[in-house]
């Protein structure tokens, strides 16, 4: 923490040789002692610093050279794979020592991510140090008693980055444990609401969609809970959505901006805009052909580098997010440049009840349940009318299609009835997901315009 502190008391010229000196240490310490990025960047001069002369890197080519690619080996895909399997393990230090998360993110591709104790150590003390919860609202991971009582509503059922990270700090902090919980999203929203009633948050924390929802429950009167701040992250927060969120609660959005690659890219300030820790981290905006984005303009996609983790490099790594930065002065004196983020949302789903109502279904919720239960991680479904869905798998052959369509169909099938949905027609199409031309990604949930 204490560098954390010294880094926001230097100057600008300070905090500049701060950061390439972390560079350099991070190319210098992944060219020694991982075999993929050696192999990668063999075409550079020895010594070299200058991040921009470093060939990018996708999530593909990392996971396809794990065992290569940390710094460790003890680190091994393979039994990473098996532990992550095993939900009784979440948040189980491996080794003793690192913390591990999964993701598939929008490339279909799932990836296993490695933090050591020193990055771990730095997400902790930048959201300790760095988070603006309002001027009558203290961190309330400082706050002990009922009063403070946490809720973190979530996907749960696997090793994914906001659980583990929710469970470690209840480890870490065990007067605390007994005033935080963490509740599903894979459950009917009637019943989370009677859950929240029951639990009374001071604090809580979920996506921007479910927190929409929740509000939404909260002005209709069925969610009787009086938080005093609400934490989205997980996904693009609208400006719609945060005044709508505000409204309901009657109390501050605290927004952050991360990734299972990097936990803590930017903050939040009250003035509404995310700050780049940009002594941690460093983010690139570039067009389709690569070349830097100026200040101002929307990007194709961003390059980020991890500054914090050396265990398991990230660097120049194709986050696939159209970020637009901001240096303009930020009414709040943060000097650090802003960023708004757009295209990591994916659509919630409205059908009919099996009485009548309308049933909301988080995007999440789904993908949650088709990659858990039925293990299909590039898939696309598209709801084309009120309650008709099409399915879209992807897989090497059409044997291997049909079954796995299959597979996500039947776990989809029991989703939708514990929810409350009534009858659906659901297509399994044969034709693979679109992915966006433009960035590349690939929107699992979608909600055609003939839909609504």
């Amino acid at each position: 923490m204490r560098e954390i502190w010294l880094d926001d008391l230097a100057d600008d010229a300070t905090r500049s040789a701060t950061r390439q000196r972390r560079i350099a240490g991070l190319l210098g310490h992944a060219r020694e002692n991982s075999a993929f990025y050696r192999t990668h960047y063999r075409h550079l001069p020895s010594g070299c610093a200058d991040l921009r002369a470093c060939p990018p890197v996708t999530r593909s080519q990392l996971m396809a050279n794990f065992d290569g690619w940390v710094t460790d080996p003890q680190l091994r895909r393979r039994e990473l794979e098996a532990f992550v399997r095993d939900p009784s393990r979440v948040a189980e230090p491996w080794l003793g020592k690192y913390a591990v998360w999964t993701s598939s993110g929008t490339t279909g591709v799932p990836g296993i991510y490695v933090q050591d104790p020193d990055a771990l150590a730095v997400y902790a003390a930048l959201l300790t140090t760095r988070f603006e919860f309002g001027p009558m609202v203290a961190d309330p991971w400082q706050m002990p008693g009922a009063s403070a009582r946490m809720a973190l509503v979530a996907a749960t059922g696997g090793h994914f980055a906001g659980v583990v990270w929710w469970e470690r700090q209840c480890r870490l902090h065990p007067l605390l444990a007994a005033h935080t919980r963490v509740f599903s999203i894979l459950q009917p929203l009637d019943t989370l609401v009677a859950q929240l009633n029951d639990w009374q948050p001071a604090f809580v924390g979920s996506y921007p969609t479910m927190l929409a929802l929740l509000a939404h429950e909260q002005c209709e009167g069925r969610l009787k809970i009086r938080p005093r701040a609400v934490w989205s992250g997980g996904e693009a927060l609208t400006a719609a959505d945060r005044v709508a969120i505000a409204d309901g609660f009657a109390c501050p959005v605290v927004e952050d901006y991360g990734a299972s690659e990097c936990m803590q890219i930017a903050f939040g300030c009250r003035h509404g805009r995310l700050h780049l820790n940009d002594d941690w981290v460093v983010l690139e905006p570039v067009d389709e052909d690569g070349d830097p984005v100026p200040p101002g303009q929307p990007s194709r996609t961003v390059l980020l580098t991890n500054l914090a983790n050396r265990v398991q490099p990230v660097i120049r790594y194709d986050l696939g997010d159209s970020v637009t930065v901001d240096t303009t002065p930020c009414p709040c004196g943060q000097r650090r440049p802003s960023v708004r983020v757009q295209g990591r949302r994916d659509d919630v789903l409205v059908l009919d009840g099996a009485g009548g109502a309308d049933v909301r279904l988080l995007p999440l919720a789904i993908e949650t349940v088709i990659e858990e239960e039925a293990g299909v991680h590039r898939f696309q479904l598209i709801q084309t009318s009120r309650n008709a869905l099409c399915l879209r798998v992807d897989a090497p052959g059409a044997r291997q299609r049909a079954v796995a369509c299959r597979r996500a169909a039947r776990a989809l099938a029991r989703f939708l009835k514990a929810q409350g949905v009534g009858a659906v027609e659901l297509k399994l199409d044969d034709c693979p997901p679109q992915v966006n031309p433009v960035s590349g990604k690939l929107r699992r949930v979608r909600a055609s315009a003939a839909s609504g």
